[in-house]
């Protein structure tokens, strides 16, 4: 299952990236094994997080993206889930 969420922040690239670093052990627990972000625009900030077990991210995707908005200090303005199909390295 892979969750996507954009995230209007302060601008600070660094600022986010650390704060993300900083919130990876939480979000490892929630079953996330992977995350990627990507900044979109000047205020927004996209991530991509991996997780293995479909259940799991249903059951607390509410739960994860909230708790990362005030770990962070960043506003979730938009998300979805979705079903991976194919994964290449």
């Amino acid at each position: 299952m892979v969750s996507f969420t954009d995230w209007e922040f302060d601008g600070n690239v660094d600022n986010a990236v650390e704060a993300a670093k900083g919130f990876w052990p939480e979000m490892k627990k929630y079953g996330v094994v992977n995350m990627r972000a990507k900044v979109t625009g000047e205020n927004i900030l996209g991530t991509m997080a991996l997780l293995r077990d479909q259940k799991k991210l249903e059951a607390n995707i509410d739960e994860i993206r909230t708790a990362a908005d005030s770990a962070v200090d960043m506003i979730v303005t938009g998300g979805l889930t979705s079903p991976l199909k194919v994964e290449l390295a």
